[in-house]
């Protein structure tokens, strides 16, 4: 229980320590009462978590295998629940609103409430550094709780470039810092690129913390490319590429980049998609632009295809994702990016991983005593993770299923249902906005393709528990829900 707390109080501690920024946005815009209410919402939520930990420091705090999972989807849980005070108080939203725009933002998401038009900068700021800060939750939860565990056969071998091992969990907070500091490093990098771009400062680094979380949160209203031109967005798509991509590869690519395509073939997989469906993008831009330059209409083409693939949702102008049709959007999505990464969906790997397997399963027909090891790359698939990845996909199935009848029965008809649930199981709230058809984008509140801000209550919690359990893998939290279990404890 202690070990629980423990990563609670770290989280939330690590949480409200990102608002000092907004605060400095906040004086810089002479906006003194937001500056303190902001300040008074940080340092409370600080002191907490300083009291809690001060609590409990004399004490053994370790994590064994279950109470480690407890933590974990006690922290996708609980965190959110305490971030949505911040946008209650500060952003004077509801409490159903404050609690799926604080889910939406730390699970990177993407899908907002805000009127980004209206607000403050610093709220936006804020809400930027939530989505930010989401990210760099996601990459510990998957490489120090859910890849050791298995979880939807996740691999385990690549831990040990950080963690020295690949199948023990680990919750000591010195291993994180070099996590940490590659984010950092990657984000900064990202900024002095857009910064070089002619994206304004604030926009600049906003945007950075965006595209390396693959979330889909713009902090201004309107198109992107009225605040990024071509080079901006250029830098926009490598930033969601390098988020795409496993983090321990983001470290082979400054380390030894000659060996960055050659050894991973999820790497080469992600590359290969990306750039051919920027092509049918480019295309069918220049099929609508009329004869436009080439060179802008690939780069708003990379930047579609790419935020696709890390389920983001950013597009340069609305319209731009949606000219190839529904489903297809829809399937790229829905598969993501890579593993070891921020971005939702299914994972390549396991999508490869499965098609493999089936052919295995085909080929056994004919020869029935053959032997065949599955392999992607030089990572051999064994039996378990082949389960576990079956599992997985049925599990994930499901819910977008349920989701999608759910959403259906609250606020919109199956088309707009589906598509909803995909995007919000994919983390990738801005894909559904992306392809509400044009004649309902003028009426906000219609019934079948309705905007986020006029999805009843229900709808609103139905949206909270998919991006919920998107982000956590989905099977970690049915083994928390064992209740044969904890009961013969």
């Amino acid at each position: 229980m202690l070990g629980i707390l423990h990563v609670l109080a770290v989280a939330v501690a690590g949480l409200f320590a990102l608002i000092v920024p907004a605060v400095l946005f906040a004086i810089a815009d002479g906006m003194r009462d937001l500056a303190l209410s902001m300040l008074l919402v940080g340092s409370l939520g600080v002191f907490a978590a300083l009291m809690v930990l001060g609590a409990i420091s004399g004490f053994q705090r370790r994590l064994g295998r279950a109470s480690g999972y407890v933590a974990l989807v006690a922290m996708w849980v609980l965190v959110p629940m305490i971030a949505a005070v911040s946008f209650k108080t500060l952003a004077g939203l509801s409490w159903i609103d404050a609690w799926f725009e604080a889910v939406s933002a730390l699970t990177t998401s993407g899908a907002t409430l805000l009127s980004r038009e209206t607000a403050p900068q610093a709220i936006l700021f804020w809400r930027t550094s939530i989505e930010w800060y989401g990210g760099f939750l996601t990459l510990l939860s998957i490489i120090h709780v859910l890849a050791p565990s298995g979880f939807g056969g996740l691999p385990a071998g690549d831990r040990r470039i950080i963690t020295g091992n690949a199948s023990n969990m680990t919750i000591d907070l010195g291993e994180f810092r070099q996590v940490f500091g590659q984010y950092i490093l990657i984000t900064f990098v990202i900024f002095i690129g857009l910064m070089l771009a002619g994206v304004d400062g604030p926009y600049s680094a906003m945007l950075s913390m965006v595209v390396i979380a693959t979330g889909g949160f713009l902090p201004f209203e309107g198109a992107l490319e009225n605040h990024a031109g071509p080079m901006a967005q250029l830098v926009l798509s490598s930033g969601l590429l390098l988020g795409t991509i496993s983090v321990f590869w983001r470290r082979r690519l400054l380390r030894t980049p000659k060996q960055f395509l050659t050894g991973n073939p999820e790497i080469v997989l992600v590359f290969v998609v990306v750039l051919l469906v920027a092509m049918l993008y480019a295309a069918r831009l220049s099929a609508v632009s009329g004869g436009s330059a080439l060179g802008p209409i690939f780069i708003e083409s990379l930047l579609a295809s790419s935020s696709l693939v890390a389920t983001s949702g950013i597009e340069s102008r609305p319209g731009v994702i949606a000219l190839w049709p529904d489903l297809v959007v829809l399937m790229i999505v829905l598969v993501g990016g890579g593993i070891y990464s921020t971005t939702g969906g299914f994972k390549i790997y396991r999508i490869v991983a499965m098609a493999v397997h089936s052919a295995r399963e085909l080929n056994q027909l004919i020869y029935p005593s053959s032997v065949t090891n599955l392999r992607f790359g030089r990572q051999i698939i064994d039996e378990k993770s082949m389960q576990a990845i079956w599992t997985y996909f049925s599990l994930s199935l499901l819910i977008v299923a349920f989701g999608a009848m759910a959403l259906t029965l609250e606020t919109t008809d199956f088309e707009g249902g589906i598509t909803m649930a995909i995007a919000f199981f994919s983390n990738a709230g801005p894909v559904y906005e992306a392809l509400i058809p044009p004649s309902y984008v003028t009426d906000p509140a219609n019934q079948l393709w309705p905007q986020f801000q006029a999805m009843p209550v229900s709808a609103k919690i139905t949206a909270v528990v998919i991006m919920t359990l998107g982000r956590m893998e989905v099977m970690i939290v049915f083994a928390v829900l064992n209740v044969r279990y904890w009961m013969s404890r």
